[in-house]
């Protein structure tokens, strides 16, 4: 039994020596993944882009804007006006606004006076990360205005209480000696009444001011998923992930099987032109990855309540241009590969780095170049900022003119390298 067993395992080492690909695969995809998990499942964002609008012009601002471009954490550009920040918060340029009005106090009394900070609900981590790191900005700065405030108080104490010493030196009552005493009286009087005078204003002032030391309260507004929802962030996301697995599984998988089972020897004879047969064999996967992405969306919209505040036609015209690169990538698969086997092998090959390095779960900046840069060479990259651009944040998928490019880039080159490769081996 022993050696029949043996000549089985012996029969199977040969056939994977020979199926050198698939050997290839199974000892470097796990190393792959590893790698590629190892850097990229990171949660925490290290850079937080902050754009600043101070209105105000004052120390009290300038001081506050000054401590925030000492953190490591911020990266700080200024604008001039509200409507110029938006406009990067909207293009997903930045992730914070920190706006001065011009009525803006160190020591806010109404709500005209506080400062106001906008974050990027759409993107999760991002603003996760942007509002714990602010908090911690304004710890350091109400710490900061205590010690000022301490410093001020002691000052004032100092100086009264020096006075008041002053009133009993020698230097002092030698000065008095030289005035009648009905003026003596009246200036000690006059003094007096000036020194505690001094003191109850300054004593007030500290004790209007020190409650609010405890808790400088900005106004905070998450836009575009003020209750920061995960569904929100990930439904978005996910529409073009089922759309790209869908879409490359189904054409890599269908045109290799045609080549198992010898049917496509049969269509290779008759009187259809390569063209005619390629563009036959993508039509049905094309019809049926629509449905699922309109089935997704739908869901998406309805079951979970996940807002579309886009226009849907330049969303769906941007989607039909990423579903066009999605057919290419599975297209081209199905040219290298022999059979099914390993057709599914390269779709999971190529389809899991973009379920990682897309940034539809972990967020880009969060991972090094020597990773990141690998993200950018995938469709999904570009589509996501689009879907989540249009569902919450109601944006047109036409102002994101790079990722148009590059979907546009992405559709023409995979489909061109897969056609060539579709004719090769028709020929």
């Amino acid at each position: 039994m022993w050696r029949r067993i043996q000549a089985i395992v012996g029969k199977e080492f040969i056939q994977l020596r020979r199926d050198r690909r698939t050997l290839a695969m199974m000892v470097m995809l796990p190393v792959l993944w590893l790698v590629a998990f190892g850097y990229a499942v990171n949660f925490d964002v290290e850079t937080i882009r902050v754009v600043v609008v101070d209105e105000a012009k004052h120390s009290d601002s300038a001081s506050f804007i000054n401590q925030i471009k000492e953190e490591e954490d911020f990266k700080v550009t200024e604008k001039a006006r509200m409507s110029e920040a938006k406009r990067t918060l909207e293009q997903g340029k930045r992730d914070v606004i920190i706006h001065f009005p011009k009525d803006y106090k160190q020591f806010p009394q109404n709500k005209r006076e506080r400062i106001q900070i906008q974050v990027d609900g759409s993107r999760l981590f991002q603003a996760q990360s942007a509002l714990r790191k602010l908090n911690g900005v304004l710890a350091d700065v109400q710490q900061d205005s205590m010690q000022k405030m301490q410093r001020e108080l002691q000052t004032t104490l100092m100086k009264s209480v020096s006075f008041g010493m002053g009133m009993d030196s020698p230097q002092w009552r030698e000065m008095m000696k030289s005035l009648l005493p009905e003026k003596v009286a009246q200036l000690q009087k006059g003094l007096e009444k000036a020194n505690k005078e001094q003191m109850e204003s300054t004593m007030k002032r500290m004790e209007k001011a020190l409650p609010k030391m405890d808790q400088i309260q900005p106004d905070v507004d998450v836009l575009y998923n003020p209750d920061l929802k995960s569904v929100s962030f990930m439904i978005p996301g996910l529409v073009g992930l089922v759309l790209i697995f869908i879409t490359t599984l189904m054409t890599a998988m269908g045109v290799v099987r045609e080549k198992e089972r010898g049917t496509l020897e049969q269509l290779i004879v008759s009187p259809v032109s390569s063209f005619e047969l390629l563009v036959g064999k993508l039509i049905p996967y094309c019809i049926i990855a629509v449905f699922d992405f309109l089935l997704v969306f739908a869901v998406g919209v309805w079951f979970f309540d996940v807002p579309f505040r886009g226009d849907l036609l330049p969303f769906l015209s941007v989607s039909c241009l990423f579903l066009l690169a999605s057919l290419g990538i599975g297209l081209l698969i199905s040219t290298v590969s022999q059979n099914q086997q390993q057709a599914m092998q390269l779709a999971i090959l190529t389809l899991v780095p973009q379920f990682i390095l897309s940034g539809f779960v972990f967020p880009l900046e969060a991972m090094p170049w020597g990773i990141r840069w690998l993200s950018y060479l995938m469709p999904l990259t570009y589509f996501i900022p689009i879907s989540r651009g249009s569902f919450l944040k109601g944006v047109s998928p036409l102002t994101d003119e790079w990722g148009i490019l590059a979907l546009a880039i992405a559709a023409v080159l995979f489909l061109v390298l897969a056609t060539i490769r579709f004719r090769r081996s028709l020929g």
